[in-house]
């Protein structure tokens, strides 16, 4: 009897080790895309706008470093008019992750550099202390980098909970060499810390869904709060993921205890969300909270209109539906918005382009947006009617799809393909659960 009850416990074993071979592969597989994405950092072809936002470091300066928070809050008579404008308009997140970086690196506050004088020619810039150093700028890009590396592990498990293995190794190998991502989510700018808690505040959300305790409602408000932190655009991602918290109970005719007890949890979850933004934003501790995010909307609109007036924005809407088709499916990586850049950043173009880290652009050719756009209807189709997609990610995900989409296609004024990026992990995300679809029909019918 000892001997049958062994041998049954030696068949029984090769379970586990199959799992945790299957979670080396996976976490193998993520280190590596992670590596890919950071390996590239310093090739990354320089834009103003890094300038730019290292100059807001100082913040970090004045809050950690000099003891001078009162120059980073709010005040009808700033500090530095300039800086609190800039602060008003951006996230914080990064700017304090760039900060610690130069820091970390040695650098002192004296060493930072003028915000880029978009009025002056390139040389002016240079020689009047309006760009950084090389060894500056390479300090500072490695929080967005790190932020943007960690996204593939945030993708890997968006995928693993949406449709299992084979779709999450899709949707991160799409994010990892989405040229586009690598390109904007390397720069010392807001994208990295942005585009990753995008993925992170629906991932936080499907765990509520799932688990619905008290701990995955502070995880959902801690992660929302650094997402709006990063970047005021990510609203619509945590919009959209706390409409679907908020919308599926109901759908669901929960129990009136349990559906109490869950109110009450995406209600800490929102609570925590604002004061998570509260604390990581100073320019926001002085005077009315409601007067300062209209002001800030009126500032973030008056900027969009000037970069239309300045550059051209689009016609009508099938300009937008071009624009937004050029800009997510064919996605070739946009280098920069103002032309004459070209002569100033095309030796570090062309070095990025002879790389095996610039990725790889699926859409780059007609018969390759077609494919893509097919996986993606496919996906579409999946994540609607599939029965082995739980209806709480199908309301989540669908939902979180469809706001960032509408948003992005109908609000983006003009082609600059950062304003795109938000749109990226839905269709990396869509398109891999297509493929995995269409494999799925394939083994069902041989």
């Amino acid at each position: 009897m000892s001997e049958n009850l062994a041998v049954g416990a030696t068949h029984a074993s090769p379970l586990p080790m199959i799992r945790s071979y299957r979670v080396l592969l996976d976490t193998l597989w993520i280190i590596v895309l992670a590596i890919y994405v950071l390996a590239g950092t310093l090739l990354v072809p320089f834009h103003g706008d890094e300038s730019t936002l290292l100059s807001l470091t100082r913040d970090y300066a004045n809050l950690f470093i000099l003891n001078h928070p009162e120059r980073v809050r709010f005040s009808d008579t700033p500090y530095d008019p300039g800086a609190q404008y800039l602060r008003l308009i951006n996230g914080s997140l990064n700017i304090y992750g760039m900060g610690l970086a130069w820091h970390v690196a040695g650098f002192n506050v004296e060493d930072i550099n003028d915000q880029w004088d978009w009025g002056a020619g390139w040389d002016y810039n240079q020689q009047n202390n309006h760009a950084p150093t090389p060894e500056l700028l390479a300090a500072t890009r490695w929080p967005g980098a790190l932020f943007t590396a960690v996204g593939v592990a945030a993708m890997f498990a968006l995928g693993m909970a949406l449709d299992g293995r084979l779709t999450a190794y899709l949707a991160s190998l799409y994010y990892a060499l989405s040229p586009a991502i690598l390109l904007n989510g390397r720069r010392a700018t807001l994208e990295g810390s942005t585009i990753f808690f995008g993925i992170f505040v629906v991932l936080a959300g499907l765990w509520l869904l799932r688990h619905r305790t008290w701990w995955t409602a502070i995880v959902l408000g801690i992660v929302s709060g650094l997402a709006l932190a990063s970047k005021h655009t990510n609203l619509f991602a945590v919009g959209a993921v706390f409409a679907a918290c908020a919308l599926y109970p109901v759908l669901l005719r929960t129990e009136h205890r349990n559906l109490m007890r869950y109110a009450a949890q995406v209600t800490v979850a929102g609570i925590l969300t604002l004061l998570t933004f509260y604390i990581l934003n100073p320019v926001w501790w002085a005077g009315n909270a409601l007067e300062r995010g209209l002001l800030i909307l009126r500032l973030r609109q008056d900027l969009l209109q000037d970069q239309v007036s300045i550059f051209g924005g689009y016609a009508d809407l099938s300009d937008k539906v071009t624009g937004f088709a050029r800009q997510t499916l064919f996605a070739l990586p946009q280098y920069y918005e103002v032309s004459d850049w070209g002569g100033y950043i095309g030796g570090e173009i062309t070095r990025y382009e002879a790389s095996v880290w610039r990725g790889v652009s699926i859409g780059g050719s007609w018969p390759f947006v077609i494919a893509f756009g097919a996986m993606i209807v496919v996906g579409v189709w999946a994540l609607l009617r599939s029965p082995r997609i739980l209806r709480s990610t199908r309301l989540l995900i669908g939902l979180w799809s469809l706001v960032i989409v509408v948003t992005i296609l109908f609000l983006t004024p003009l082609e600059w393909q950062r304003y795109y990026l938000p749109v990226f992990p839905v269709l990396g995300l869509l398109a891999a659960l297509g493929v995995t679809e269409i494999i799925r029909r394939v083994r069902h019918l041989s």
